[in-house]
């Protein structure tokens, strides 16, 4: 299930379910903080899996190339196998000739094994929100605006994508973290994005 952001309201970021005629406009005037919220930290997309984004879905987004963050969002951290339905999803964005490359703030001997198992150009200890990503776009040789970044984490990678301009699309984790911080901001994250037009926590 794919869903848009549609505002912030009352503390918590608002989605609807995805249709392409949904606007992204609210109609109160935003404050200072929604304002800085919602340029900052507001996902453009978000979606349960990153199985659900269609190669037709993505397209039609005007999507021509994609970032991938690794750990929780391909894989669950540590883990050393990738699901059938994640791999068959990354072999029809393959088969779309789409750009791909990973971007991880993880240790280089973990994302290599990755990048090699998948056969994907691939950043490790990339610093993100603020290094890795024009490097990374520079790799896809694609426009800002036709780039997305798809990742598990408010704070790294969508804030990075907002940093750079390139679209973002937030996807559930598939584990809490194994990292003391990581927890804590799963915990903001989960505050910010509870509620909203589907009336229950993104996160569980």
């Amino acid at each position: 299930m794919v869903w848009r952001c549609v505002g912030f309201q009352s503390g918590y970021f608002s989605y609807q379910r995805f249709k392409p005629e949904i606007s992204s406009d609210i109609n109160s005037r935003p404050s200072w903080l929604r304002a800085r919220l919602e340029s900052m930290l507001l996902p453009d997309i978000l979606v349960d899996a990153v199985d659900r984004l269609s190669p037709d879905f993505l397209r039609d987004q005007g999507i021509k190339a994609l970032m991938l963050d690794l750990d929780d969002t391909l894989v669950a951290s540590k883990a050393r196998d990738l699901s059938p339905s994640y791999l068959s999803w990354l072999n029809s964005l393959k088969a779309e000739a789409m750009p791909l490359i990973i971007l991880s703030n993880g240790s280089p001997k973990r994302v290599n094994y990755w990048s090699e198992a998948l056969g994907l150009p691939a950043y490790a200890l990339s610093g993100k929100p603020f290094l890795g990503f024009r490097r990374a776009l520079k790799h896809l040789g694609t426009e800002a605006s036709q780039t997305a970044m798809i990742g598990d984490q408010l704070f790294t990678d969508v804030l990075g994508a907002k940093l750079i301009g390139i679209k973002s699309i937030l996807v559930k984790p598939l584990s809490p973290g194994l990292m003391p911080h990581t927890r804590c901001l799963r915990y903001v994250e989960n505050y910010l994005l509870k509620g909203g037009g589907h009336g229950r926590s993104f996160y569980r």
